[in-house]
């Protein structure tokens, strides 16, 4: 007869779970915002993550049907116009320098959190096989 695993157990790796689709979800909306960077009038959009009253807030409404859906995602995240990008002549307010260096940041933290998630899930064998490797 198995023991029942205790949630809590797992809940590191909840956490680490909802960090890695973060940083999924943030990477994608940062590469979209690169491929609408000759687009008039384009203003770039970033994730970020909500809180529970966050969540049931009301969410910013598209600008265009062709720009990614705002609103809070069913994990906690909020794609939102991104406030401090300046605007050019043609409105669009894509900068690709900062766009790239927020992917390039983005994509460390994510393969922090795989590399804390592998590490995690590691023990978790090792502990399940009774301390033997492999």
């Amino acid at each position: 007869m198995s023991t029942p695993i205790s949630p809590s157990l797992l809940d590191g790796v909840e956490r680490l779970r909802t960090g890695l689709d973060y940083h999924l979800q943030r990477h994608n909306v940062l590469v979209s915002n690169l491929a609408q960077a000759e687009t008039p009038g384009y203003r770039p959009v970033d994730l970020t993550r909500t809180n529970f009253d966050e969540k049931m807030s009301v969410a910013l409404q598209a600008t265009d049907s062709s720009h990614l859906s705002a609103g809070t995602t069913d994990q906690g995240f909020r794609v939102t116009e991104d406030t401090e990008a300046k605007a050019g002549a043609d409105g669009n307010a894509v900068d690709i320098d900062r766009e790239a260096v927020k992917i390039s940041t983005n994509q460390m933290r994510y393969d922090m959190l795989a590399q804390l998630a592998s590490s995690e899930l590691s023990g978790l064998e090792w502990a399940a096989n009774d301390g033997k490797s492999g």
